[in-house]
């Protein structure tokens, strides 16, 4: 998959402003390597970060953030409890 830069920052305002005022916990399916996460994580006060195995940061990779915990996971199978997340991203996960 080709990486493309949203050079106009507009996928970043977007993101703000889906995150304003919502604070608390976001769960993120198909976090990938952190890209997008890396955008908003200071946006929240907790970020779980979902993807297959494959598909997460290397051990010893850079850290999303203080706030940011990622898990391997699949998007048809969440292993969380009913409403544990204020807000759920779903964005170029295929």
């Amino acid at each position: 998959m080709t990486i493309r830069y949203d050079s106009a920052g507009l996928e970043r305002h977007y993101l703000l402003d889906m995150l304003a005022g919502a604070g608390g916990c976001v769960l993120e399916i198909g976090c990938g390597d952190g890209r997008l996460t890396r955008k908003y994580a200071e946006l929240a006060e907790r970020v779980v970060g979902i993807d297959l195995p494959a598909s997460l940061p290397p051990a010893g990779a850079e850290p999303l953030g203080e706030c940011v915990s990622l898990a391997a996971a699949s998007g048809a199978r969440l292993p969380f409890a009913p409403r544990c997340f204020d807000l759920a991203i779903f964005a170029l996960s295929f």
